[in-house]
């Protein structure tokens, strides 16, 4: 078995630098969970309109959905 060999130096990591620096790229949305949020949001609104005593609770919920 041969022993293992180092990368070249131009390809080696830089020392005191750890993770991706770029960060993970943003998400894009696509058109299903558009159309799965907007389904979630209006069974909210539904369950918020038949049900007056927690209308108010069901308010919060459908902007923290949006937010």
């Amino acid at each position: 078995m041969t022993p293992r060999q180092l990368p070249p130096v131009s390809g080696r990591f830089v020392k005191g630098r750890s993770g991706n620096p770029l960060g993970r790229p943003p998400r894009n949305l696509c058109e299903r969970d558009i159309v799965l949020l907007v389904a979630k949001f209006l069974e909210t609104l539904a369950k918020a309109y038949c049900n007056q005593s927690r209308s108010v609770e069901k308010i919060r919920q459908i902007k923290d959905i949006l937010s």
